[in-house]
């Protein structure tokens, strides 16, 4: 893994490099811990039943979710998250989800953990990501819901122009739904969690089978028809 100044140039992939030690200690915070926590719980909830063998995390970051899950393999665009995710174990690659440097069929599942809201080109990354999972596959999304409190919360950050946001684009659970139809993908689960304003201190949570609209965090396992 060598760094590329090509995809360093993206102002998303350069704000990750230089604010690598923000973004990683904000899963050890007293308040990012405990939603990280809940996350992964919606998300291994979500999985029940799913046997999944070989899979991939697109947008791995420092690997904290592919480590919490068990996930073999990582990319991600900017290089200085991927050497923190190969400290936690994990397999990692530098490219991008529009262009990804791997066999088609090749991989059970696919990780889409708070990445979607990155992507430049959303229907080209969920092309490719179609691409890479083997028939009957599963693409596992995970991102803040825009019609819930917590998204309109990260909107505000948006338009205050936060470092890490100000580049981002939130989507709604039917939009999202919307384009992995047409997509060909099966809508197999969903499953909702972060109940509680994102104003008031968190509190460990259990997960929620199906929608809750004013959950802030959504997960949507979708199946490879």
């Amino acid at each position: 893994m060598l760094p590329s100044r090509e995809l360093e140039s993206a102002e998303e992939v350069r704000i990750f490099n230089e604010l690598v030690e923000r973004y990683d200690k904000w899963f050890f915070s007293e308040k990012g811990a405990v939603l990280f926590r809940n996350e992964v719980k919606a998300i291994k909830y979500a999985l029940e039943g799913i046997n999944v063998r070989k899979s991939v995390e697109i947008g791995v970051g420092t690997g904290m979710f592919a480590k919490a899950l068990n996930i073999e393999y990582g990319i991600d665009p900017a290089w200085k998250p991927l050497l923190l995710a190969r400290q936690r174990g994990i397999k990692v690659v530098q490219g991008v989800a529009e262009n990804l440097p791997f066999k088609s069929t090749l991989f059970d599942a696919a990780f889409l953990i708070v990445t979607i809201c990155f992507l430049r080109e959303p229907l080209k990354a969920l092309l490719e990501i179609r691409r890479i999972l083997k028939r009957g596959g599963y693409l596992i999304i995970g991102f803040i819901d825009r019609n819930s409190p917590w998204g309109r919360f990260y909107l505000r950050k948006k338009e205050r122009k936060h470092p890490f946001y100000k580049v981002a684009k939130f989507y709604s659970v039917e939009e999202i739904e919307e384009i992995l139809k047409d997509l060909d993908f099966r809508i197999h689960k969903l499953v909702s969690t972060l109940f509680r304003s994102p104003l008031q201190t968190p509190t460990y949570e259990e997960p929620v089978n199906g929608l809750v609209p004013q959950a802030g965090f959504k997960i949507i396992v979708a199946r490879k028809t």
